[in-house]
């Protein structure tokens, strides 16, 4: 089956550090399989000019 390549999503607010509202993206479904990204993958996410670029990554990283 074939899924879009682009998605509209909306960020939510969730509940942080002292109860402070902050902003939560969540990123879910099958079109995630087709793209590669499998349960348990690695993934490094990086800000570049506005825009969120994520990759999967081989070796976990400690951050």
């Amino acid at each position: 089956m074939s899924y879009k390549q682009n998605r509209t999503l909306k960020v939510y607010e969730q509940s942080g550090y002292k109860y402070k509202t902050i902003p939560i993206i969540m990123l879910k479904g099958q079109w995630l399989a087709e793209q590669n990204f499998q349960i348990g993958d690695n993934i490094s996410v990086s800000c570049e000019e506005g825009k969120l670029v994520i990759t999967k990554t081989e070796l976990q990283q400690n951050n």
